[in-house]
């Protein structure tokens, strides 16, 4: 969830990217079958063998806070099964509701919330406020408020979507961020959660002699910070998925499930017409227990809808 700037300085930085035997040849996602924006219907089940499939709303952040619970219908139509939220702009984590009635939307809707996002902002004596209301909460201010309501919601993850670059500029700072993350981790356990961390690109540089995703890897506690592994922004960063999750099973419970378009690598594209090659990549992630698998779309060749929809199509007749 990045702006344009920040993405353009991700690529620069990383280089040549180590796509290797992570791409694939051109191939074609499954043809629409249905149009799913009218009221609720029966979605037929994944036919392939990634499920539950679910998505990050992020990815239809242009419609949905103007029309949210017709927008999650449209997703509990196409077949969505998870959800993992995001914090708006205008109503907070949970888009101006109490975190259990925005749940039980959900549910009935056949949808379940798994994880939301949550940054961890920054050490300046400005986000160190006790006062900051649960809605714009970060691991840094306001969080223990937050994660209160966020077990009120059924979720299982509170995870965080963001390092701000004040908690990674040197050897020091990262040791202290993992401690933050550790203790982050203790607090959400407390409450009956699971504190996770969604990574991008910019972990994958070096902050003096360790890179920031590997350090943090080996510095936090395997039970109390699990891991969202963001596929596309892994092999962004020059890396490859797999040996990931081969060198540390069972840490990535979480997955973002988003391609890399062939032409621009800092763009998206809808599943199977891009580079990456998720057959062989969620084949490793199933078999190093990765459970839930969520759809992200940053970037669209046509509309969010329509995007998120071929996606689903896609993953769900996917043979692994």
């Amino acid at each position: 969830m990045l702006s344009n700037d920040q993405r353009r300085k991700f690529f620069k930085q990383a280089g040549a990217l180590a796509l290797g035997s992570i791409l694939l040849p051109s191939c074609s996602s499954p043809q629409n079958q249905q149009s799913n924006n009218g009221a609720a219907s029966q979605p037929s089940p994944p036919k392939g063998d990634i499920s539950p499939i679910g998505v990050q709303l992020y990815s239809v952040r242009d419609v949905i806070e103007g029309d949210l619970q017709g927008t999650l219908q449209q997703l509990a139509n196409m077949g969505y099964q998870e959800v993992e939220s995001y914090p708006g702009q205008q109503g907070g984590h949970y888009f101006g509701m109490e975190p259990q009635a925005f749940s039980s939307m959900l549910q009935d809707m056949g949808m379940k919330l798994v994880s939301g996002h949550i940054a961890t902002g920054n050490r300046s004596g400005d986000n160190q406020q006790t006062t900051t209301p649960w809605q714009q909460a970060t691991l840094l201010s306001g969080f223990d408020a937050f994660v209160e309501k966020a077990a009120e919601s059924g979720q299982t993850y509170v995870t965080c979507s963001w390092m701000d670059e004040s908690l990674r500029q040197t050897p020091d700072d990262l040791k202290s961020t993992a401690e933050l993350f550790n203790q982050i981790g203790q607090r959400c356990k407390d409450v009956g959660l699971q504190f996770a961390y969604h990574n991008h690109a910019f972990e994958y540089e070096k902050v003096g002699d360790s890179m920031i995703y590997g350090f943090m890897l080996e510095n936090t506690d395997p039970d109390l910070v699990q891991w969202e592994l963001d596929m596309y922004w892994v092999v962004a960063g020059g890396q490859n998925p797999v040996e990931y999750l081969q060198k540390y099973p069972n840490r990535f419970p979480l997955g973002h499930v988003k391609d890399m378009d062939k032409q621009d690598h800092e763009r998206n594209t809808e599943l199977g017409k891009g580079s990456i090659d998720y057959t062989r990549i969620l084949k490793v992630a199933k078999e190093q227990g990765m459970k839930h698998f969520l759809v992200e779309q940053e970037t669209y060749t046509s509309s969010s809808i329509e995007s998120v929809k071929e996606d689903y199509e896609y993953l769900s007749q996917l043979a692994v």
